[in-house]
């Protein structure tokens, strides 16, 4: 394993290539990062087989019970810091490498090996993890890839206490580091945050990975998918990183440098004020028109309170967290847990809950993986809800018993017809039922919502608006969708524009069918936190936008600035355009002359 103490990112024998590179892959942490290159390899080397006398089997023995017993400190010790940094459901990912190096039944296959042919612990344990990990390696599946990672971490922590390798909680680094490697386990990203690693570049990984999870939860910038990262990146190069755009400049320009360092040192100083006073900021336009303006959260931060202490609302709370950072599918009671927690938080601020998410990339050994060819058009949100109706209907009972405790909202995600939302509301009928026949509170009139997320559902938008309470628009899956573009393919993301006419003429018509329907819509996609569309949204007629919490005051401070007639013409004009290209210039120049007026 390779160590390095840089004295400073200066020094004039960092290795430096004469022309910067820039590497693309997919958004997992958003934030600004510069730093050393570090190219960090968990999985262990190959270990030499050595042959012992029968004599020392029952010391070799000792030896891996000892590792194993010092391997359980450490990962217990870690998951309890985990607990206090990243939360309880996080902190319950670790318990997979716990349960990894707890199955007695691979240890004592080790052991009797050990025995039968007098060959070291080190070896004959790596040899049988391999024998493991090649079986899984076949699958496409994203949760065996990450039980994949877990086997590697555990490895790597057993034979480095076995053999008294470098232990990897000692190292530190002296100047900012970015880690290279094919993929992090949430236990490394816990581990190298206190080492001065800024961010993360893996080779495999998506926005839901577990890699992605923890990295957002502890706010550091990280990049996934970067395929041949590890190719071309040497060790104590100088990389900037921007998590939010998926990209990685190896080798940057002494400009390209001097603007990250520059924006990094902007974005720390908005970061001390950025919940501060943010309930004052009016949301409303100058001219009286009210356009709420809610945060979307998917894991609970520290930043959770500060939100709710501004009366902040949640416009889409994502639930897929309860499911991908545990070993098994969340119960009630854990459901109920989670939802009462955040509804009390937030009351009497509104909180929408939106149904699992799953299917496509993210999926589990309870369901077998059939190796779709299209994920993102296949078994996934509601269609898998629906064919799964013990899991749907759990998930609503919590959902209805923590509305007894604040304002809940709940949103189905994906849909494409009546027929859905008609069989998502029966089981929410159904499950209404069962409480109330045990006598369990909860709000009977709890609004029902869904996203419009599929061109079938704008379509179709006036007839879906009599089944539910409220609309919300999910532009990045509409984007998606509309352009025919899956934006986690590099290959083809630079199709991906959200600013497309069709795009926007959809959110359009999305809009107006659930005004004349007479309910609220709102937007939740990542176009509604970008400032310089704002004014475009609002003139659509949107109700609320729902954004990450780090652009709210932005998103607030267009709104209070503008005038809702104004923003109606404009959105006109916007419609006229013809191209994507001409929607982004025409609101670049029209937020430069907002901003000018301020």
């Amino acid at each position: 394993m390779r160590k390095f103490s840089p004295t400073g990112l200066e020094r004039s024998d960092l290795v430096e290539s004469a022309d910067s590179i820039t590497l693309r892959g997919i958004a997992a942490s958003t934030g600004l990062a510069c730093g050393l290159s570090f190219i960090h390899y968990e999985k262990p080397g190959r270990v030499k087989k050595e042959k012992i006398d029968s004599s020392k089997v029952n010391l070799e023995i000792k030896r891996l019970e000892k590792a194993i017993s010092k391997s359980r400190t450490e990962i217990i010790a870690l998951r309890k810091e985990a607990l206090s940094s990243v939360g309880r459901d996080l902190s319950q990912v670790l318990d997979a490498q716990l349960m990894i190096l707890e199955d007695s039944h691979f240890m004592d296959k080790v052991k009797q090996t050990v025995i039968a042919r007098l060959q070291n612990v080190e070896y004959v344990y790596q040899q049988e993890v391999n024998k493991t990990i090649r079986a899984l390696d076949k699958s496409k599946d994203v949760y065996i890839r990450e039980m994949i990672s877990d086997i590697n971490a555990v490895t790597a922590r057993l034979l480095h206490n076995l053999s008294g390798i470098e232990d990897i909680k000692q190292r530190r680094y002296s100047a900012p580091v970015i880690a290279f490697a094919p993929f992090f386990t949430p236990a490394e990203i816990m581990n190298m945050r206190k080492s001065n690693v800024v961010g993360f570049v893996a080779e495999s990984g998506g926005p839901t990975s577990h890699m992605a999870l923890f990295a957002g939860a502890l706010a550091i910038p990280a990049v996934v998918g970067v395929e041949g990262c590890l190719v071309k990146v040497k060790a104590r190069q100088k990389v900037c990183l921007d998590g939010g755009k998926g990209s990685v400049i190896i080798s940057p320009s002494i400009n390209e440098w001097r603007s990250f360092k520059k924006r990094i040192d902007s974005l720390k100083r908005q970061e001390k004020k950025r919940f501060v006073a943010l309930g004052d900021i009016p949301s409303e336009t100058r001219d009286g028109r009210k356009v709420q303006v809610t945060a979307n959260l998917e894991i609970p931060t520290e930043y959770d309170a500060q939100l709710s202490g501004e009366n902040v609302g949640v416009g889409l709370y994502r639930t897929e967290f309860l499911y991908l950072s545990s070993t098994k599918f969340p119960d009630e009671e854990q459901q109920f847990e989670t939802y009462k927690k955040i509804a009390q938080q937030f009351s009497p601020q509104p909180v929408t809950l939106r149904t699992f998410d799953l299917g496509g990339d993210k999926f589990t050994e309870h369901f077998e993986d059939d190796g779709e060819a299209n994920p993102a058009l296949g078994w996934r949100a509601i269609r898998f809800s629906l064919d799964v109706p013990r899991i749907f209907r759990t998930q609503l009972r919590a959902m209805l018993r923590a509305s007894a405790f604040g304002n809940i909202r709940i949103m189905f995600p994906m849909i494409s017809s009546v027929e859905q939302i008609v069989r998502a509301k029966r089981i929410l009928a159904s499950a209404k039922i069962e409480l109330a026949r045990h006598k369990v509170p909860f709000d009977n009139k709890v609004p029902v919502g869904i996203m419009i997320e599929i061109p079938s559902a704008v379509i179709m938008a006036h007839r879906l608006a009599l089944e539910v309470d409220f609309f919300s628009i999910g532009t990045n899956d509409l984007t998606q969708y509309t352009l025919a573009v899956d934006r986690g393919n590099s290959k083809v993301a630079k199709w991906y524009r959200e600013h497309h006419p069709a795009v926007l003429r959809l959110i359009d018509e999305a809009v107006r069918a659930g005004h004349e329907c007479n309910i609220p819509v709102a937007l939740c996609g990542e176009i509604a936190g970008d400032p310089k569309a704002t004014r475009m949204l609002v003139g659509f007629g949107i109700d609320a936008l729902s954004t990450n919490p780090g652009s709210i005051r932005a998103v607030k401070d267009i709104i209070s600035q503008i005038d809702y007639k104004d923003a109606q013409a404009f959105s006109r004009r916007i419609l006229s355009l013809q191209g994507a290209g001409d929607v982004e210039k025409m609101l670049s120049d029209d937020y430069r002359s907002i901003c000018r007026k301020k």
